[in-house]
C-alpha cells in the first residue's frame, strides 16, 4: 500500500524515513585518515612524544605524561584505601552497637516475662485460644495461632506492627540500603590506552616501561637500517634491551639472525625483546586499525 503522505500513521512499523528522524539505535560510521592518531603521537596528551616511552603492549606515551599518570593512580588508590578503612571502622562499629541494643532489649524481654508471671490465667488462656474466621465462600479456615511471646504481645500484634512500620511512601519509614564498596586493595595501575580492547586496560608498571629512540633526519623518523620513513602503515618494532626503533623487514632479516642491534650491537635474545608500535591505521583498508565506529543509543528516550 502507497503512503498518501507523511501524516499516515496507520502503519504498525516504522518506516526509513521514520527510523531516521527518530534517530536511535546502532549508529556506525567510517573513520577517516582524521580521525587516527598518528604513530609517534602520545595516547595521553595526543601531542608528538616528547621522551617516547612505550608499555609492553606497544603504546607509546611521553615520559612526564606517563610518569604524571602512574602517579594520579597510585595516589587515587591510596586515598580508596583509606576511605575503605573508614568504611570498616564504621560498619564495626554499627555492629557493636547493633549487638548492645540487642542484649538489652534481651534483657528487657527477660524483665517482661518474670513480671508477666502474675498475670490471671483467664487472659493468658484467652490470648492463647486459636481464632478461626468464615470466609466469604463459606469456608471455615484457621486464620492464626496467637501464641504467647516473652514480651508479653501476641503474633497478630507483632504483625500490625511491622505492616504499619513499613509505610514505603513515609520518608521516615522508607527501607535504607548501603551501597557496596569495593576493596581498592585489589586495584592496580593500568594502561589506559588499551581500554578500548581490554575492559579495564592491562598492568602498567614503571620498570616495564621502555624508553624509544627514533632516528630523525628533517622532522622524519627513519629506520637506522633501510631509511624508509616511517607512517601510520609502517611496522615498527622497538628493541626492549636499547629502545631503537626499526621496521618489521630489518628485525626479521638483520636482527634476529645476529641476535644483537644492529644500531648498538645489544644482545636480543628471544622475540620477547621485541615490542610491537601500535598504530591506530591510515584510514584505509590496507592500513589496518579500526575502521568503523559504532554507537548505541536507547530507543524512545524522552
Amino acid at each position: 500500500m502507497v503512503r498518501h503522505s507523511k501524516n499516515n500513521t496507520a502503519s504498525g512499523v516504522f518506516t526509513y524515513a521514520e527510523r531516521q528522524m527518530v534517530d536511535y539505535g546502532t549508529k556506525s560510521r567510517r573513520l577517516g585518515r582524521d580521525s587516527k592518531l598518528n604513530y609517534d603521537s602520545c595516547y595521553l596528551c595526543l601531542s608528538t612524544a616528547r621522551s617516547p616511552m612505550v608499555c609492553t603492549l606497544g603504546h607509546l606515551s611521553c615520559k612526564e605524561c606517563v610518569l604524571q599518570s602512574i602517579l594520579e593512580q597510585k595516589q587515587s588508590i591510596e586515598e580508596e584505601k583509606m576511605q575503605y578503612k573508614e568504611y570498616l571502622r564504621k560498619q564495626d562499629t554499627k555492629r557493636r552497637q547493633q549487638q548492645k541494643e540487642e542484649e538489652r532489649k534481651a534483657i528487657e524481654d527477660y524483665g517482661r516475662r518474670e513480671v508477666g508471671l502474675t498475670r490471671k490465667r483467664k487472659e493468658i488462656e484467652g490470648n492463647e485460644q486459636s481464632k478461626a474466621r468464615t470466609l466469604e465462600d463459606g469456608s471455615r479456615a484457621l486464620v492464626v495461632m496467637a501464641k504467647k511471646t516473652p514480651s508479653g504481645t501476641s503474633v497478630v500484634g507483632k504483625e500490625k506492627e511491622t505492616t504499619t512500620e513499613s509505610s514505603f511512601w513515609l520518608p521516615t519509614k522508607a527501607p535504607s540500603s548501603e551501597p557496596a564498596v569495593e576493596d581498592p586493595h585489589k586495584r592496580s595501575v593500568r594502561c589506559w590506552a588499551s581500554s578500548g580492547q581490554l575492559k579495564e586496560g592491562h598492568l602498567l608498571k614503571l620498570k616495564h616501561l621502555v624508553p624509544v629512540s627514533f632516528r630523525s633526519v628533517s622532522k622524519e623518523k627513519l629506520c637506522p637500517s633501510c631509511d624508509k620513513a616511517f607512517g601510520n602503515s609502517s611496522k615498527i618494532d622497538v628493541l626492549r634491551p636499547c629502545g631503537h626503533a626499526m621496521c618489521h623487514r630489518c628485525v626479521a632479516n638483520f636482527v634476529m639472525p645476529s641476535k644483537k642491534c644492529f644500531v648498538c650491537d645489544k644482545k636480543v635474545d628471544t622475540e620477547k625483546d621485541v615490542i610491537r608500535l601500535h598504530s591506530e591505521g591510515t584510514g584505509f583498508s590496507g592500513g589496518g586499525g579500526q575502521m568503523v565506529a559504532e554507537r548505541y543509543d536507547h530507543a524512545l528516550q524522552a
